[in-house]
């Protein structure tokens, strides 16, 4: 069953990775991404809610001090990798993106190991191993894509910090406050609660980034005049508003369901996440090729073939 969600989560990043590049060339400027963003953590947001007085855990929405530090550190992980990837997929094609990515999964397995001493097994290793490797295959063709631009590394670097960082906030909540944590005390909170207050802090990081930007902006009549009021002058097509849906949705089920693996089924960091990277490389290939006219090599072909024999050597346990 566990290899199912984590099926739902690859289908549910490649789904929307899709969306997201396709709504990339419909940025007019900075604050149409942080708006786009925020639209879509909004929606998380109000998912999330509903889906805590569903299962009826509302009393528990008066999260610790403990608790609340994680969900800041989430929500802001989470609105840093949003808006630092929608940027780098526009300088770069989505294979050499999730290339990019792939190495923030080094993140929570690293801080993991250290902190908690998540066991890493030989297998695991191995598998690991494989898919710095598929990793280091794939980059050979990024490097043509970049061509060593510093904005699309820089932006690349920030995106799969993020997303790292993301992963090790999901990580700190399983520890401290679920079932499945080496430090969890008699405090609990479900899985519903620890994400609407992501997504809720998301939100609230985003609405100060823009008002940021604004005041920003407005002090800089030269920048007002070129990028600022084309910005916010424009409304959202219903193109772009059916993607920023999909988009919502996929979010909130991958994060979701990748906490199901991690919490209920005793997923370590050192599998979760390279599992999850390395089947994104599969599938993001077959997507470019696809919808997106970037063809398939045999750098390609190779790469992923690679980070499927990762795949499987890490689920050996």
């Amino acid at each position: 069953m566990v290899f199912l969600f984590l099926a739902i989560v690859i289908a549910c990043n490649t789904v929307k990775g899709y969306c997201g590049k396709c709504i990339s060339g419909s940025i007019r400027g900075t604050e149409d991404a942080f708006v786009y963003n925020g639209l879509r953590m909004l929606l998380c947001a109000f998912i999330g809610l509903a889906l805590v007085f569903f299962e009826g855990s509302g009393e528990m929405l008066r999260p610790d001090f403990g608790m609340l530090a994680i969900c800041i550190l989430s929500g802001v992980s989470n609105a840093a990798f949003l808006v630092f990837w929608l940027f780098a997929v526009r300088y770069n094609s989505m294979v050499s993106v999730d290339v990019g990515l792939t190495l923030g999964s080094l993140i929570p397995s690293v801080l993991c190991l250290i902190l908690f001493g998540d066991p890493f097994s030989l297998p695991k290793m191995i598998g690991f191993a494989l898919i710095m490797a598929a990793t280091v295959i794939l980059a050979g063709k990024v490097r043509t894509d970049i061509g060593y631009k510093s904005v699309g590394i820089i932006l690349l670097c920030l995106a799969a910090i993020g997303d790292g960082m993301t992963g090790f906030s999901q990580q700190l909540y399983k520890h401290y406050y679920t079932d499945a944590g080496s430090r969890a005390g008699e405090l609990l909170y479900p899985k519903t609660v620890y994400h609407f207050y992501t997504y809720l802090f998301a939100v609230l990081t985003f609405a100060a980034v823009i008002i940021g930007y604004r005041i920003f902006a407005h002090r800089a009549r030269e920048n007002e005049k070129n990028e600022a009021r084309s910005q916010v002058g424009g409304a959202i097509s219903a193109r772009v508003a059916v993607h920023i849906l999909i988009m919502a949705v996929c979010l909130f089920a991958a994060n979701y369901f990748q906490t199901v693996a991690a919490n209920d089924y005793g997923f370590s960091s050192q599998l979760l996440y390279p599992i999850v990277k390395g089947g994104c490389l599969i599938t993001v290939n077959f997507v470019a090729m696809i919808f997106f006219g970037e063809p398939i090599t045999k750098r390609n072909i190779l790469g992923s073939l690679t980070a499927l024999a990762g795949i499987i050597a890490m689920s050996i346990i």
